[in-house]
């Protein structure tokens, strides 16, 4: 009955205003102070608790304890990201409300996000987030995980997080062996996000140098980004980050910068100098590090997620996969690009990125600078530097040094690819997935052994001083291009490759 009351007396209130003349309008936003001067909240989270949608949160230079939680549309100000640092936590930052998540908006603006250690969220099997968490919302029917908060981050840093695991799944959920997933070392997005002028540095997702973690796959040491949500970057840099796997129970390892399942559109930024570290003794055959800057996925996703990345600098990440197993069969590919869905590669230097692989036994690796296994389209761009090494005593199989073609389609046009190297090591034997030890496709690769072949296409592009080397017996072709699928070639130089220009062609 009392809610009744107040609900028949706002009513009665409205007419009555209306009767008059008199606009009603919404109480006017305000501004609540963290900090140390008089009447300002000491800390972050009591301020928030004290502010209503619209609000801002201005926060003075300082240090502020993390582990907060927004669960309401409001901007948090800080002084500056040199100034204003929110620190520790698990993670230091969520985004989230339970009712209507995909309706809340929230603007982070001038902090530093730093100290992180997530071990338990969502479980201590499976986790999301070092340094900021958005959750998906639920939903009531397939997918089930859906749209998260709208999150602006601008002008800050996130640095220093880490997303681990101290418990793995019991064996049975993923076969014969124990499993456990860690992802977003420092952010982890279910939701709507945009980072403008921001740093994304020194996270990890996975095992560090002073603690392990009992996960067997480690994703996305910069940004994870979900099915069914967005990420957007502007004038921002990923850098430094890592995923690293090193368990007795090690299976994969991806995406150092960043991962993303949803939408990604990239721009004006920086990814560089990311790591993904995979280190294994079981004898499965899939065990890898792959994706060493950007994974771009969709799981069967359709329509297929939008995925542009223009005047931008992927440069400098590192695939590094080892197994002392000589029964396993290790992978490292995806230097510095993973391709598994469609994308579109505009005004970008893909340089310097590398995949070192090395095992007991036999091992393969490929894409020093990308994988292609969806089609893709580079334009107005170079694939430089880039470079594959895989050392296995019984055999190896290297190939792709600027990009590899894993069955998707490839389209350059006015790109330039040089100087890219691939390099394989060991005995010169047949190979248990076909073929023999072999080094092919120095600056491009399109099939190969158990490699459905795709169609390249070359426009008004040059493909100039790649090479291939190997062990004594090693099979070397393609110099320059590889090919054994369908070739379009436009105004295209294949010119001063070693040991030869183009296979297939």
């Amino acid at each position: 009955m009392f809610s009744v009351k107040r609900l028949a007396a706002a009513a009665t209130a409205a007419a009555a205003a209306a009767a008059l003349g008199v606009a009603t309008t919404p109480a006017a936003a305000a501004t609540i102070c963290v900090g140390k001067k008089s009447g300002c909240f000491a800390q972050i989270q009591p301020a928030i608790a004290a502010a209503s949608d619209g609000d801002t949160i201005a926060v003075a230079a300082g240090t502020y304890d993390g582990g907060i939680t927004i669960d309401k549309s409001i901007r948090l100000q800080g002084a500056s990201a040199g100034a204003t640092t929110i620190e520790g936590g698990g993670p230091v930052v969520t985004i989230f409300r339970a009712t209507a998540p995909e309706g809340l908006d929230v603007s982070i603006d001038g902090v530093t996000i730093t100290g992180g250690v997530n071990t338990t969220k969502p479980g201590s099997e499976v986790t999301f987030g070092g340094g900021v968490l958005i959750p998906t919302s639920q939903l009531d029917h397939p997918p089930f995980n859906g749209t998260g908060a709208t999150v602006s981050l601008s002008n800050s840093v996130i640095t220093d997080n880490v997303v681990s695991s101290n418990s793995a799944i019991p064996p049975g959920f993923c076969g014969p062996r124990s499993c456990g997933f860690n992802d977003g070392g420092g952010i982890d997005n279910g939701g709507v996000l945009t980072l403008t002028s921001t740093r994304v540095t020194n996270n990890t997702a996975g095992s560090t140098a002073s603690a392990s973690s009992a996960a067997s796959d480690a994703n996305s040491g910069g940004i994870d980004n979900h099915f069914a949500s967005t990420l957007v970057l502007r004038g921002s840099v990923v850098s430094g980050n890592h995923a690293v796997v090193d368990s007795q129970i090690a299976n994969n390892a991806s995406a150092g910068g960043i991962g993303s399942l949803g939408a990604l559109d990239v721009e004006d930024s920086i990814v560089s100098d990311n790591t993904v570290s995979y280190t294994g003794s079981m004898d499965f055959e899939d065990q890898s590090g792959f994706a060493g800057g950007i994974e771009i996925d969709e799981r069967g996703s359709f329509p297929h997620p939008t995925v542009t990345i223009r005047n931008a600098q992927i440069s400098g990440n590192r695939v590094v996969a080892a197994n002392s197993n000589p029964s396993s069969l290790p992978f490292g590919y995806g230097g510095g690009v993973l391709a598994l869905a469609p994308a579109l590669l505009d005004h970008v230097s893909l340089m310097d990125n590398s995949v070192q692989v090395s095992a007991a036994g036999f091992a393969a690796g490929d894409g020093g600078g990308m994988e292609v296994d969806a089609p893709v389209t580079i334009q107005d761009s170079q694939v430089a530097r880039n470079t594959v090494t895989v050392l296995a005593p019984l055999g190896a199989q290297a190939f792709g040094g600027g990009i590899a073609m894993f069955g998707g389609d490839l389209t350059l046009a006015r790109t330039v690819v040089v100087s890219n190297a691939v390099s394989g090591n060991g005995a010169a034997s047949p190979l248990p997935f076909g073929g023999v030890s072999s080094a092919f496709g120095g600056g491009i690769s399109n099939g190969g052994p158990g490699i459905p072949p795709a169609t390249l296409t070359l426009t008004d592009s040059v493909v100039n001083a790649n090479r291939l080397s190997g062990s004594p017996g090693f099979l070397l072709q393609g110099g320059g291009v590889f090919n054994e699928g369908a070739f379009n070639r436009t105004r295209a130089v294949i010119a001063g490759n070693k040991p030869d220009d183009c296979f297939g062609c």
